[in-house]
């Protein structure tokens, strides 16, 4: 998680595209935290389709991604990660459930509820390096 939102790692690999609206992936941690405490801003997804721009190599993953090592292979999506927050105080799952009436623990892709977007201040976060 912390290279994500320090810069170290700059796309965001996934095996299924991401809605071209979605600009930001919140991150759920699990047990001991349960709560999102880092947000990440991205673009759309590049692929690995003939043709396409590849991701620069300069990133964690990347070279791996560009080659199609076999860690990579079913991978076709990279989201560039264009900067990296951490929430001040996180939003719990207790606070999602009761406030946000989510009834799990988010897991793989969920996507956020349109009255946490209203409700969220970016002045609450801090902008990572």
């Amino acid at each position: 998680m912390q290279q994500r939102v320090t810069g170290e790692k700059t796309h965001e690999f996934r095996k299924y595209l991401i809605n071209s609206s979605v600009k930001r992936i919140w991150f759920y941690r699990t047990a001991l935290h349960s709560s999102i405490k880092y947000i990440c801003e991205i673009l759309p997804a590049q692929t690995r389709n003939v043709g396409d721009a590849l991701p620069e190599e300069n990133g964690i993953d990347n070279k791996e991604y560009n080659e199609h090592h076999k860690d990579w292979d079913e991978y076709d999506y990279a989201h560039k990660i264009t900067s990296g927050y951490r929430l001040d105080e996180p939003l719990t799952l207790d606070k999602l459930q009761s406030m946000y009436e989510m009834t799990f623990a988010p897991q793989g892709l969920v996507y956020v509820p349109s009255s946490i977007l209203e409700d969220f201040r970016w002045i609450n976060a801090t902008k990572l390096p």
